[in-house]
């Protein structure tokens, strides 16, 4: 090679064949392997060697020792040369070389700024300063092209990754975070596909929509996280109840719907279905959710909407929607752990409610609420005591019973501020009662109704302590009545409550007794001194096919076993009154004896009986 500094020629066409090889990838590193193949080849060059600096604090200045890193193309160990190496050249050019001989080879180092540097070793004798005329330019391109490739590969990163990410997005924002279940929004666009799928084949789909009955307590009692593993273990159950090609949906807080595919070329076949997967669903909540020391016990209100229908309001996915929510309304008014089918007349009621939640709201602060007071005597037939209750006239509805707006206000969470109404005013009157009554009066309380919403809140013993302690009325005249439903989530919060309301003197009667399916099972925990057998018992107590008679006689020997005093509730004929003064029962309550009285009757009432 000792001729290359005349020959021009040949000069040139290595520079071009080096130059062309820097364009072969459009990959930073393959760009520069095969450089490097060729700058061996056509250099006649003993070795080349590529260090990568990965690490910004090396990659911007060379130091007297380098460590290398993997992408190495000749397997040579130059440890021993980079030793000897030191800040000699501009590591921010790359046209900047470096080189020095070492036994029968020359070193020659090019630093690049972007990545690193490269090691030319070749024998002694091959004129240094051709090559490093020939190589400059090529050098420098080949920095040039490895910034670029690098810019370019950054750039189909960036593309794909913002394409993943767009893809994982929208794949997610389908997906309930919680639950792992297809959410609304997927839920909207599955509903509508399955409507048109219907029309299209002339088949039959249904929707249910799911609700939790008393899910909110849970949340109030037990704290979030709980009722977010409650959710999560609800949704795994459903999702076992499913037929393969059916799709289940949670809407958001314990609301889930349950689309069913292809259930029938007949209503009646879709309908068959569509209660078979319903009763599989209310069998599968049926069983306690344990939560760590938790026992829970939920329930499902079910609402049916079978599509494509013929109710003239459209087959849309809203109208669809809409009909099984409305259904679900009717099953939890029912008494919950139910199902219903929507009908039309059921608009009729859902208008309903709506209108009387939008009265509801404003009723307190319009003064549209009073009491009522329903005595309870003993089997002598003196007024014992009274329970509280209310009534509500609106000037546009006019009156409206407890059995539509109670319910309304505990699903629109009116309730709290309703009891805590009804407390202080019943509170209130109790102070005039107690301060009327003679020392020798058999009157000995009035009671309140305790609604489940207001018994979970936190503070409900500080509040119900404050409230009374602003009457001048000692606390064991006032009792507080709850039922039995209140008992199921947390049956020893439940306990602790009672037993710190009983420090106070304040005492509990136990609404409905018999109604739910484990009054047994807690009955002998509770620090309770009386109970009131549901008028469900007296209604049917004549029944030879039900052995109604046996069940109650069963009740009073339990109770009076375990110390508990019992109130028979909806006494109404004299046959059911002889019967229970038999019975020994500590008081009757119900029209035979008084119908709910005003404030003003009841003291009437007391007086004429000093």
């Amino acid at each position: 090679m000792a001729n290359t500094h005349s020959n021009t020629v040949k000069f040139l066409a290595i520079q071009n064949q080096l130059l062309l090889s820097i364009g072969g990838s459009f990959l930073a590193r393959e760009a520069m392997l095969i450089f490097m193949k060729a700058a061996v080849k056509y250099l006649e060059l003993t070795s080349i060697h590529l260090y990568i600096f990965d690490d910004p604090t090396i990659k911007n200045s060379l130091l007297s020792r380098y460590q290398s890193l993997p992408n190495v193309n000749v397997d040579i160990d130059k440890e021993h040369v980079l030793n000897d190496l030191k800040d000699c050249v501009d590591p921010t050019n790359a046209i900047s070389h470096y080189t020095e001989k070492l036994h029968n080879s020359e070193i020659t180092v090019y630093p690049f700024s972007s990545f690193g540097i490269m090691i030319l070793e070749n024998n002694i004798g091959v004129a240094t300063d051709y090559l490093n005329n020939l190589l400059s330019p090529v050098i420098q391109k080949l920095a040039e092209y490895y910034n670029a490739c690098i810019i370019q590969q950054d750039l189909l990163k960036e593309t794909k990754a913002n394409k993943d990410a767009q893809i994982a997005y929208e794949q997610k924002a389908k997906i309930d975070s919680l639950t792992n279940l297809p959410n609304r929004r997927e839920f909207h666009y599955s509903l509508s596909r399955e409507i048109s799928n219907a029309l299209r084949y002339n088949h039959y789909g249904a929707l249910m929509y799911i609700d939790l009955d008393n899910f909110k307590n849970v949340n109030d009692s037990l704290g979030h996280s709980i009722g977010d593993i409650l959710l999560t273990l609800v949704a795994k159950r459903l999702k076992e109840q499913k037929r393969e090609g059916d799709v289940v949906f949670r809407l958001g807080g314990d609301e889930f719907v349950y689309i069913l595919s292809n259930i029938g070329e007949s209503e009646t076949d879709a309908t068959n279905t569509t209660i078979a997967v319903a009763n599989r669903i209310i069998e599968s909540l049926e069983k306690p959710i344990e939560i760590n020391e938790f026992s829970l016990h939920i329930t499902p209100s079910i609402g049916i909407a079978i599509f494509p229908d013929g109710f003239g309001d459209g087959n849309d996915s809203e109208n669809v929607l809409r009909h099984a929510d409305t259904a679900m309304y009717r099953a939890k008014k029912h008494g919950k752990n139910c199902y219903e089918f929507f009908n039309p007349e059921m608009h009729i009621e859902a208008s309903k409610r709506l209108i009387i939640e939008d009265h509801l709201r404003k009723a307190i602060k319009n003064n549209e609420f009073n009491l009522v007071y329903q005595p309870i005597v003993d089997i002598n037939e003196k007024i014992i005591g009274a329970e509280t209750l209310v009534r509500w006239h609106n000037p546009v509805l006019g009156d409206v019973s407890p059995d539509e707006f109670i319910y309304i206000a505990e699903e629109s969470n009116l309730i709290l501020e309703l009891s805590n109404w009804i407390t202080h005013h019943a509170c209130e009157y109790a102070e005039s009662v107690y301060k009327s009554l003679d020392e020798d009066s058999s009157f000995s309380y009035i009671s309140i109704n305790v609604s489940p919403r207001q018994f979970i809140q936190s503070d409900f013993v500080e509040s119900m302590t404050s409230v009374m302690e602003s009457y001048a009325v000692p606390s064991s005249f006032i009792k507080l009545e709850f039922t039995e439903n209140i008992l199921l989530d947390n049956i020893d919060l439940t306990i602790e409550k009672m037993e710190k309301l009983r420090e106070n003197n304040i005492d509990f009667l136990l609404d409905d007794f018999g109604t739910g399916y484990s009054s047994l099972s807690y009955l002998h925990r509770l620090p309770i001194n009386v109970l009131k057998v549901d008028k469900s018992f007296v209604d049917d107590l004549s029944s030879a096919e039900n052995n109604t008679q046996a069940i109650v006689n069963a009740i009073l020997v339990m109770a009076k076993e375990l110390g508990i005093e019992c109130i028979i509730e909806g006494v109404e004929l004299e046959q059911d009154v002889e019967y229970f003064k038999h019975k020994n029962v500590y008081g009757m309550q119900g029209y035979y004896y008084y119908k709910p009285v005003s404030g003003e009757e009841l003291l009437k009432l007391l007086s004429n009986r000093k």
